[in-house]
C-alpha cells in the first residue's frame, strides 16, 4: 500500500533514543523479579528494548492500516505480578463435560483448578523454565523480528505468566483439553485497568495427537496481549479451536505461532464475538515436507467493534498443503479486517495453498477490509485466493418471506446458511455444535 511503512522503514530498529510514548508501557516490567532461567530475563530485556524503540504500531505501519490502536489511549493499564484474587465458583462451566481443563485467570496458571487426561502434563511457565523442560527455551524464544511485532515485544518484556502443556510421544489423546483464559478487569471509570501478558506453549511429541479448545473470556476493562506457540514433532496431529468472547470493553491481541515438523497435521478454527478492539494473528510455519495446516474462522461483530484476522502460511519444503477459510457477519458500525498471506519458498515445490474471505454486511455503516496475498518463489505450485463482501441477497430474502417466514427469521436463516460452509470444516462434531450455538445466541441477542 502506498505510504505504508514498517518499523525498519521508520528507523525503530533499536537505533536512537527510546520513544517517550513507549516508556509508560514498560514501567511495571522493571519491578519483575529475575527468574532462575537466564534466557527468560534475556528475552525480557530484548523485548523491552525493542518496544521502547517502536512503541505501539500505528496505521502508517504495513499490516496495521485497518486496525487503529488509538482507543487504548483512553485507559491506563497496569501489570500486577501478585497472585490474582478471584472466586473460583464464578468461573464459567466447561464447554464439554468430558474434557480436561486448564485454567488461567489474568494469565496466571491455576494448577488446583486444572485437570488433565493421562498422557498430558502441564506446568506454569516459570516452573517449566526452572525445571528445564526440553525445548521450551528454543520454542518460546523463536518469536521472529520483534521490531516488526511490537505487541509480541511487549509481551516478551513481561515474560512471567502462562503455562506449558505437552503430550507424550506416541500418545493419541481422545479427550479434548479446554484452556480457559479468564480475565477480570476494571470498571469503566477506574483509574487503571489490568494489563495481562500470558505466554503459552503446546508441545506435541512425535506421532501424538490432541484437541485443544481455547476460550478467551472476561469482565470489565482490560488488555489481554498473549503469545501462544504450538510445536509439533513429526507425524503429530493438533486440532485447535478457539472461542474469542472477551468482554465488550476489553482489548484482545493474540499472536499464535505454529511450527510443524515432517508429516504434521494441524486443523485450526476461531470464532470472534467479543472485545472492543481485537486482533488475532496466526503464523503457520510448515518447515518440513508433507505438512498440512488449515486455519478457518467466523466473526460476529456489532456496535463499534473492530476485529482483525491476520494470517501467514509459510511453506519451507515441498509437498505442503495449507488453507485459510474465513467468513463473518458485520452489523451496526463494526469493522472487520482480514489479512491473509501464503508464502511459498523456492524449495517448497508441489505446494497446495488456498485462501478465502467472505464478509456479509447487515448495515450500510458496517465495514470489511480484505488484503489477500500470494508470495511464490517456487514454480510447481497450486495456489489461489478469493475475497468478497456484500449484503443479504434480496431475492433469497423475498423467497423466504413469500413462504410465510417472518423477516427477522428469514434474515437469521440466511446468515446461518452463509456461515455454515465454514462451520462444516470443523471436524470435531461436539465443537462444531458449540460454534453453531454461538451463532444462534448472537443472532438472538440482536433482536433484544
Amino acid at each position: 500500500m502506498t505510504g505504508a511503512t514498517t518499523a525498519k522503514d521508520e528507523g525503530f530498529m533499536q537505533q536512537g533514543e527510546p520513544l517517550a510514548a513507549a516508556l509508560p508501557w514498560l514501567e511495571d516490567a522493571r519491578a519483575l523479579e529475575k527468574p532462575a532461567a537466564g534466557w527468560v530475563n534475556a528475552l525480557r530485556e530484548t523485548g523491552a528494548d525493542s518496544f521502547a524503540h517502536t512503541g505501539l504500531p500505528t496505521p502508517r505501519w504495513e499490516g496495521w492500516q485497518y486496525t487503529n490502536l488509538r482507543p487504548l489511549a483512553k485507559h491506563k493499564f497496569h501489570y500486577d505480578p501478585a497472585p490474582v484474587n478471584f472466586d473460583a465458583a464464578a468461573l464459567p462451566a466447561p464447554l464439554l463435560a468430558d474434557a480436561g481443563r486448564v485454567v488461567l485467570v489474568n494469565g496466571q496458571y491455576q494448577e488446583k483448578l486444572s485437570t488433565l487426561p493421562e498422557g498430558v502434563e502441564a506446568a506454569s511457565l516459570m516452573e517449566a523454565a526452572a525445571q528445564k523442560w526440553p525445548g521450551i527455551e528454543d520454542q518460546l524464544v523463536r518469536v521472529g523480528d520483534l521490531a516488526q511485532t511490537p505487541l509480541t515485544a511487549l509481551n516478551s518484556a513481561y515474560l512471567k505468566d502462562g503455562f506449558v502443556l505437552r503430550v507424550a510421544k506416541g500418545r493419541d489423546i481422545e479427550q479434548p483439553v479446554e484452556v480457559l483464559y479468564y480475565n477480570i478487569g476494571a470498571e469503566k471509570d477506574a483509574q487503571a485497568a489490568p494489563a495481562i501478558y500470558p505466554r503459552a506453549l503446546y508441545q506435541l511429541g512425535e506421532n501424538s495427537g490432541l484437541t485443544i479448545i481455547e476460550r478467551h473470556m472476561g469482565q470489565g476493562v482490560y488488555l489481554a496481549n498473549s503469545y501462544i506457540a504450538a510445536a509439533q514433532d513429526s507425524a503429530s496431529r493438533l486440532r485447535f479451536y478457539r472461542f474469542m468472547a472477551e468482554s465488550g470493553d476489553a482489548f484482545h491481541f493474540s499472536n499464535t505461532a505454529l511450527q510443524q515438523e515432517k508429516n504434521g497435521y494441524f486443523e485450526g478454527f476461531s470464532s470472534a464475538t467479543g472485545g472492543a478492539v481485537a486482533r488475532q494473528e496466526f503464523r503457520l510455519l510448515l518447515i518440513d515436507t508433507l505438512n498440512s495446516a488449515s486455519i478457518g474462522g467466523i466473526y460476529l461483530l456489532d456496535g463499534q467493534q473492530s476485529h482483525d484476522f491476520t494470517i501467514l502460511a509459510d511453506h519451507f519444503e515441498e509437498g505442503g498443503k495449507s488453507a485459510q477459510h474465513f467468513k463473518g457477519v458485520i452489523d451496526d458500525q463494526a469493522r472487520a479486517v482480514f489479512q491473509g498471506k501464503i508464502h511459498v519458498r523456492r524449495s517448497a515445490q508441489k505446494t497446495d495453498g488456498y485462501q478465502s474471505h467472505h464478509a456479509l454486511l447487515l448495515s450500510a455503516a458496517a465495514e470489511a477490509s480484505a488484503k489477500p496475498e500470494l508470495e511464490i518463489y517456487a514454480d510447481d505450485v497450486k495456489c489461489s485466493h478469493g475475497a468478497t463482501s456484500g449484503f443479504l441477497d434480496p431475492v433469497a430474502l423475498f423467497y423466504l418471506r413469500s413462504r410465510g417466514i417472518p423477516v427477522d427469521d428469514a434474515k437469521d436463516m440466511l446468515v446461518e446458511s452463509f456461515l455454515n460452509e465454514n462451520l462444516e470444516k470443523v471436524s470435531c462434531e461436539p465443537v462444531r455444535d458449540l460454534y453453531r450455538a454461538q451463532v444462534s445466541a448472537w443472532l438472538a441477542g440482536r433482536r433484544k
